[in-house]
């Protein structure tokens, strides 16, 4: 990349909550794909309102699912990466790589 050339983030993902979101539904995607919303809440240390305008804003995007299911009569609510979401998330990288001039990493 150049001085000349613009640093192409996704600003929906690059706002720094929602990178975190996104990261925290990355690493899960090798179990069942999906974190609980409470889980979420806790690992990143927001209000429930906060977390909500954040997933809002990626729910807008395409980049995650939210879906809610009774658990022993509790509501719990799911969230997960969108197919869109985690080729957005995974173009993010790519791009602050390149930024960074950081060589990407190789598949095993």
């Amino acid at each position: 990349m150049t001085t000349n050339e613009a640093l192409d983030l996704d600003e929906t993902i690059h706002q720094p909550t929602r990178l975190r979101i996104m990261t925290l539904l990355a690493a899960q995607a090798a179990a069942d794909g999906r974190l609980a919303y409470g889980f979420v809440q806790k690992e990143l240390g927001l209000t429930g309102g906060n977390l909500t305008a954040h997933l809002r804003k990626l729910e807008e995007a395409d980049y995650i699912a939210m879906s809610k299911e009774f658990i022993d009569a509790k509501p719990r609510t799911w969230i997960e990466a969108t197919d869109t979401g985690r080729r957005a998330y995974a173009r993010y990288l790519d791009n602050l790589r390149q930024a960074l001039n950081i060589p990407t990493p190789r598949s095993p």
